[in-house]
């Protein structure tokens, strides 16, 4: 099992691309959100060919804006089946469904529960990134190996409450931040440094130029094995 990042930015930071990530668990290769500038990403690192299963944290375009373009794309350039979509629940379903309505997309999107991939299990997060806004985070499982992959949150309790229930031998966190202290959206960087202290623990959706001078967090972009 492992994973690698297409993008480590927020929304904003062009330079480093939209958050998105590949894990590869139980043999398939499971693209995590698609962004406005994913799909250039995956073109130019030549692996949307590899996609099996797409999973999306949330909505926000950052994180599902070229979605409507991976999915004509892999059929019409790659002639290759279409990724399905891993849901949740029905409703979350349902607004991607109609998320794609408006580009016709969801004519082509096909639809798979998560119930039917016993090694990746998710965490509803609704409301703790925007009010209202369906959300989640992920895990992954495989050879007491566990890979946490937060989504965009306003807090780290999730992540360390979800953690402490679990004795994986090896365990890595890949959570987003933010360089604010008191943002309701992104989580601060001192929460994440504070409660996930434990954890081999690797801070996404930032541009760590952006970051404090006495952060001590580890950002995912300065890792090659975790880079495209």
């Amino acid at each position: 099992m492992n994973i690698k990042f297409l993008g480590t930015g927020g929304a904003f930071d062009f330079e480093k691309g939209n958050a998105a990530a590949i894990v590869n668990v139980a043999g398939k290769n499971i693209l995590i959100d698609c962004g406005f500038s994913t799909l250039s990403t995956l073109v130019e690192k030549d692996v949307a060919k590899d996609i099996d299963y797409i999973l999306l944290t949330h909505l926000h375009s950052d994180h599902a804006g070229s979605l409507p373009a991976l999915l004509p794309y892999c059929q019409h350039r790659l002639d290759k089946e279409v990724p399905s979509i891993i849901t949740t629940t029905q409703k979350y379903e349902e607004e991607i469904f109609s998320f794609l309505t408006a580009t016709y997309e969801n004519e082509r999107a096909s639809f798979v529960p998560i119930s039917d991939f016993p090694e990746i299990g998710f965490i509803e997060t609704t409301g703790q990134h925007k009010p209202g806004m369906t959300s989640f985070a992920y895990y992954f499982t495989e050879d007491d190996q566990l890979i946490y992959f937060s989504g965009d949150i306003g807090n780290a309790d999730v992540a360390a409450d979800f953690l402490a229930t679990r004795n994986e031998s090896k365990i890595t966190v890949f959570h987003e931040t933010s360089p604010m202290l008191d943002g309701l959206a992104h989580t601060s960087y001192k929460e994440v440094a504070e409660k996930l202290e434990t954890y081999d623990t690797y801070t996404y959706h930032i541009a760590k130029e952006k970051m404090p001078a006495d952060s001590t967090l580890k950002y995912v972009e300065d890792y090659p094995e975790f880079l495209y």
